[in-house]
């Protein structure tokens, strides 16, 4: 990995401090069409507890896990009935066969080497019960392969200027605030639908949907940034 990934207090708050309900609303009622009511429910790379917060007051039982201590600070506050974790992706504390459901969400993985981001994979189906469900919101390479170059991004009075970058099938995405000056630099494998797909089935998961949108009618496509697949233990 090239670069660190670290999500400043900055990027949080500009990034994630006021994002509209109905976008949230949107991604908890597919969450909810695909995790059985009740399930235990380990939500990776959980922030500051966006989807956890939801998914607990809607009767789910959630492990959020993240590295990020002031994040963790402001999930907890969001979601005081989930319970939170502080450690790393790569080093899952949980048992093997612990949890009924996994969620990874908004392109919180691919942040390691083939190698890496493979192994998260095998960690997720290790911690998996037999058949449990895992659900990823990735970003599709393709999508992201035509659309290289600068962007400027406004957020509440915060204009961002924003540099992507494909090297093979890594982005590289360097943000610079104009308030501060400060920049910001993040990158991740990116893939499409089969390759990821061939690196679950290598992790011991395998492929039940692939849609865009949060809406299972919707294809994933280059035409669309993200996508979301579901996927079960083999």
């Amino acid at each position: 990995m090239a670069t660190a990934n670290v999500y400043t207090r900055r990027w949080f708050s500009t990034f994630l401090g006021r994002i509209d309900a109905a976008i949230v609303d949107r991604e908890i009622a597919f969450l909810r069409r695909h995790l059985a009511a009740g399930a235990r429910v380990l939500d990776l790379c959980c922030g500051t507890g966006r989807h956890a917060a939801p998914l607990s007051d809607a009767g789910f039982r959630i492990v959020g896990l993240d590295r990020d201590a002031s994040a963790l600070r402001d999930a907890r506050s969001w979601a005081p009935a989930a319970d939170f974790v502080r450690a790393d992706m790569r080093q899952l504390p949980l048992e093997t066969g612990s949890v009924d459901a996994a969620i990874c969400m908004w392109q919180s993985f691919g942040h390691l080497d083939t190698e890496g981001n493979e192994a998260i994979l095998g960690g997720l189906a290790r911690v998996l019960l037999p058949n449990g469900c895992l659900v990823m919101d990735l970003y599709h390479l393709d999508f992201h392969a035509a659309h290289q170059g600068e962007r400027t991004i406004e957020r509440d009075g915060e204009r961002v200027f924003e540099s992507r970058r494909m090297h093979g099938d890594r982005l590289r995405a360097t943000l610079r605030y104009e308030s501060s000056g400060e920049s910001e630099e993040f990158e991740w494998q990116l893939f499409t639908p089969s390759a990821i797909g061939a690196m679950a089935r290598r992790a011991g998961l395998e492929v039940r949907l692939v849609c865009a949108e949060f809406d299972e009618h919707v294809a994933a496509s280059s035409e669309r940034a993200r996508m979301q697949l579901v996927f079960r233990g083999m």
